[in-house]
């Protein structure tokens, strides 16, 4: 293509601008616009959480740094008080639904039972499920989603 003046050449380069500010803006509306960022499956939500595993010394002031499940922490949690752990999954499911009052976790074990969120208003997903605890038993979980 060949431009004979300069008005040729600032309309090409105008145009050549157009166009990179609508492909931006367009990438833009499918990046940040496409999908709901907050999750309403607490079934998928309750086994990403439960699956886990994280350094047991993250949790509990000891030496050991050796793996651990999030269902034999919660267990020991809730049989002994001591622990990080009810503070570690509230943070996890705040940063997660990114409202406060928008969940309720209630875990389960050998008839003791704890609770992470207050929930309000009207479930819009609930999940309950069971997780094996390694040293016996398991643990019964309710995740509703508000």
């Amino acid at each position: 293509m060949r431009l004979k003046d300069k008005k040729g050449m600032t309309a090409m380069v105008d145009a050549m601008i157009f166009i990179v500010i609508m492909g931006m803006a367009v990438s833009a509306m499918f990046s940040f616009g496409g999908e709901n960022p907050v999750p309403n499956d607490a079934s998928s939500v309750s086994d990403c959480i439960f699956s886990s595993k994280l350094r047991m010394c993250d949790l509990v002031d000891t030496e050991e740094s050796g793996p651990v499940s999030i269902p034999d922490m919660a267990a020991f949690y809730i049989l002994t008080g001591e622990g990080k752990t009810a503070g570690y999954l509230e943070s996890i499911l705040d940063s997660l639904f990114q409202r406060p009052g928008s969940y309720r976790l209630d875990i389960e074990y050998q008839g003791s039972t704890m609770t992470v969120g207050s929930g309000k208003g009207e479930a819009v997903s609930g999940s309950v499920k069971e997780f094996a605890v390694t040293y016996g038993g398991s643990i019964r979980t309710e995740l509703r989603i508000f």
